[in-house]
């Protein structure tokens, strides 16, 4: 199952950020409605978007938190990329294209319509509200994203983040970014009566979210395509298995992401038996005087497979441990001795 720590702050702040993009959406909704605002209609069509992006991700998180079954061993965290992809590209078509379609039919048919001044400050009074309730949510946000992150964000954004989590932290961003191109397009046409204004502002949001769209599809393409460990993560190892004397090599490593934060590695190693064996807690000296028949001899031999065996057994047990300890978010280790 997915990390409850990881699971409960991704569900907390994507709750958060479709119920405050709910409440700024129908608001926006409403100031288009009295102004026919170019920007203001591309803001609404962003935060529907939000909205229906964001209800993708809970379905994902809650997806993932099935329990592993017969069918999957290594459990559903995956199938989180899965509705991550797709909300992303929800956010392409939807967020991107429409606004993208509108900004170039406003600039195409060179509306010349502008703002009364009623309409010009009820369109800012709801960009206000929109920036308060689109500020918290990114704010609720970031401190959960600073939270996992266990030190630099753009470290964890650019190595491994929860998809989830990071599609709603850039979705607010954009939003409360959009929010101010919203009002700068608005503004210069209200007071230079030149609505040209106001298509590139819808423009350039359309072009921010197709931005934050192509980064959230690569991003779950890699996931899903199966990400292996970092760099670092592969040094931690390499040093751990460094340090046991019984193990010569490596002869097979692998490791993919299985879900947010969660990952599988699969070790062939080449162990040292000779080196191994020293570790046999048994007197062979004592063992060999004492056999005076050959069913003696048989017991014996028995005896010393079964607890080299059993010296196998703890010494890869001791070995996953240790490899837990150091890098946190293996959840499956399967180690073979070649």
């Amino acid at each position: 199952m997915m990390e409850a720590g990881l699971a409960t702050g991704s569900k907390s702040s994507i709750i958060w950020a479709i119920a405050g993009n709910t409440a700024v959406m129908f608001s926006k909704l409403f100031a288009f409605g009295l102004t026919g605002s170019g920007s203001m209609l591309a803001e609404a069509i962003h935060s529907l978007a939000d909205v229906l992006n964001q209800s993708l991700l809970y379905l994902g998180i809650k997806r993932a938190e099935k329990s592993p079954d017969e069918r999957q061993a290594r459990g559903y965290g995956r199938e989180q990329f899965v509705w991550s992809l797709i909300s992303a590209v929800g956010i392409f078509f939807l967020g991107c294209g429409v606004t993208m379609y509108h900004g170039v039919h406003m600039l195409l048919e060179g509306s010349k319509e502008q703002l009364s001044e009623d309409h010009f400050w009820t369109a800012v009074a709801v960009l206000c509200f929109s920036l308060l309730i689109e500020g918290w949510v990114l704010f609720v946000a970031f401190k959960e994203t600073q939270k996992q992150a266990k030190g630099s964000i753009l470290d964890y954004l650019r190595k491994d983040p929860d998809p989830a989590l990071v599609a709603v932290l850039l979705e607010d961003s954009a939003a409360c970014l959009g929010i101010f191109l919203a009002f700068i397009g608005m503004a210069l046409s209200h007071f230079t009566g030149h609505m040209f204004w106001d298509a590139i502002g819808t423009l350039l949001i359309g072009l921010l979210l197709g931005l934050i769209a192509i980064w959230l599809v690569r991003l779950n393409l890699q996931l899903l395509v199966g990400r292996g460990l970092t760099q670092d993560e592969l040094n931690t190892l390499n040093s751990i298995i460094a340090r046991k004397d019984y193990i010569e090599g490596v002869s097979h490593l692998n490791s993919e992401s299985i879900g947010a934060g969660k990952y599988e590695m699969q070790l062939d190693l080449d162990f040292d038996e000779d080196e191994l064996v020293k570790q046999l807690d048994m007197n062979l000296t004592e063992a060999y005087q004492e056999i005076r028949t050959e069913e003696e001899f048989v017991q014996f031999c028995q005896k010393y497979g079964a607890e080299s065996m059993r010296l196998m057994k703890h010494t890869i047990d001791s070995l996953e441990e240790d490899i837990r300890k150091e890098i946190e978010n293996i959840d499956f280790i399967d180690i073979e001795p070649n």
